[in-house]
């Protein structure tokens, strides 16, 4: 028998990784939701890289089409040093530890992209429910990033209508990659939850989305808030949130 009281826990060897997230935002009003985003970020991960792409890097780019292809260029360029890398979008509210992320097992890890209230997306014969968003990628090797780049500069790249996270959608539901959906699980991130917010409430310093409300057979911790798309005022959180939410979020965000 194996002596298993020698073998390292995963976690362990998942702590002696580089990690970094990185965020693109080259407006300022992009760069003032970012700096929201961090500073929600740093109140559980204070101590995790952080990389911000403005218009300095974003203007070195000549390529008509940037706009749709930076997430794969940032990214393989910081996995040159990072063994994880971790895309998320500045209009994103951190709202628990992500450790379960970090300490996960996978190539390519995303969110889902629907819910209830959203316009149904879905490439090929992807399921609705298993179509990923791009505000929230995380990588490990440099692998991935090569492959989504390549197809980002690929004939397949101008016949999708959302373009980068239509390819990150080929490479997550028809490649070889070990994948992983992180909503499959008690925490929800990013869209998921969309429409569902003025029901969340706050239970032992947590975010909680109760089973009363509906849309899950347990109550889920959400973990990330992200807005997308321009239907909603972004970061106003009295719009959506009841007193008590509203106040946990301010305390995140500055």
């Amino acid at each position: 028998m194996k002596n298993m009281k020698n073998k390292p826990h995963l976690k362990n060897l998942r702590q002696k990784e580089k990690v970094c997230f990185f965020t693109v935002a080259y407006d300022e009003t992009n760069k003032r939701y970012a700096k929201m985003m961090l500073n929600s970020l740093r109140k559980f991960h204070p101590d995790v890289d952080h990389h911000l792409f403005t218009e300095k890097e974003v203007n070195q780019i000549d390529d008509p089409n940037k706009a749709y292809r930076l997430y794969a260029l940032f990214g393989r360029m910081l996995a040159e040093d990072y063994d994880l890398v971790i895309q998320i979008d500045a209009d994103s509210i951190v709202t628990g530890s992500l450790q379960h992320i970090l300490d996960d097992s996978y190539d390519l890890g995303c969110v889902l992209n629907n819910n209830r209230v959203d316009p149904k997306l879905s490439i090929y014969d992807v399921d609705p429910g298993l179509y990923v968003n791009a505000g929230f990628v995380a990588v490990r090797g440099k692998r991935v990033w090569d492959w989504w780049n390549k197809l980002n500069h690929s004939p397949y790249f101008d016949r999708h209508r959302f373009r980068e996270q239509d390819m990150l959608n080929i490479m997550f539901n028809y490649g070889d990659l070990k994948s992983r959906i992180f909503d499959f699980s008690e925490y929800w991130h990013g869209l998921i939850h969309k429409g569902e917010w003025h029901k969340m409430v706050i239970r032992k310093d947590q975010l909680v989305l109760p089973k009363s409300a509906g849309v899950a057979q347990e109550d889920k911790i959400i973990k990330i808030i992200h807005w997308a798309g321009g239907n909603v005022p972004k970061m106003n959180f009295h719009v959506h949130f009841t007193p008590a939410v509203v106040k946990y979020l301010e305390g995140l965000t500055k």
